[in-house]
């Protein structure tokens, strides 16, 4: 039987679905522990910019200007380092130990300089099975002249701790990498 008008409720229902309070409570709180310990967490970074691209016509006649600057590029991979240059290319293969051969790259890279030492600009072109580490000793023997190389300069007492004393010493110091 039908009820009567007066006896129906005109109460509202509860509205049927998915409760979001509890899930917004736990993402709220999960957000906070997750901003504390990022600053916790140390952030490396690798000073190495992208290769650069000519937009402007004071860029492209620059770039054309550079032309007779020696292109250096060094690929690494797993059989060992290859470099490769306006003058030619050389090999380093895996050492007996299978390491990589970083001093010789260095006092390889350390003769190009002696005969250019204006051009600063490397290109590191790793493969996808090179380590970490095998990049940054690879960028660390690129960089900078060690003390037995021809035109290493002893940093004056005076500049030691001060932001100039980076300038000393610098075999090629813009190392981007390409090929990523």
């Amino acid at each position: 039987m039908a009820n009567k008008p007066s006896a129906r409720t005109h109460r509202m229902k509860p509205l049927e679905g998915l409760n979001l309070t509890p899930m917004i409570d736990m993402v709220t709180n999960l957000m906070f522990f997750l901003m504390m310990f990022a600053s916790v967490m140390p952030v490396v970074m690798i000073d190495a910019p992208l290769p650069k691209v000519a937009s402007t016509a004071d860029e492209i006649k620059q770039a054309k200007k550079d032309e007779n600057k020696q292109e250096l590029a060094i690929s690494i991979n797993a059989q060992g380092i290859s470099v490769r240059g306006v003058g030619g290319s050389k090999s380093f293969p895996l050492g007996v130990d299978g390491k990589y051969p970083t001093k010789e790259l260095h006092a390889y890279l350390v003769g190009l300089h002696t005969k250019r030492p204006t051009d600063h600009e490397i290109t590191l072109l790793p493969s996808d099975e090179v380590p970490y580490e095998v990049m940054i000793s690879v960028m660390d023997a690129s960089r900078e002249l060690e003390s037995g190389d021809p035109g290493y300069q002893a940093v004056p007492p005076d500049v030691v701790h001060k932001p100039e004393s980076a300038q000393f010493n610098r075999l090629f110091p813009d190392v981007s990498i390409g090929g990523v």
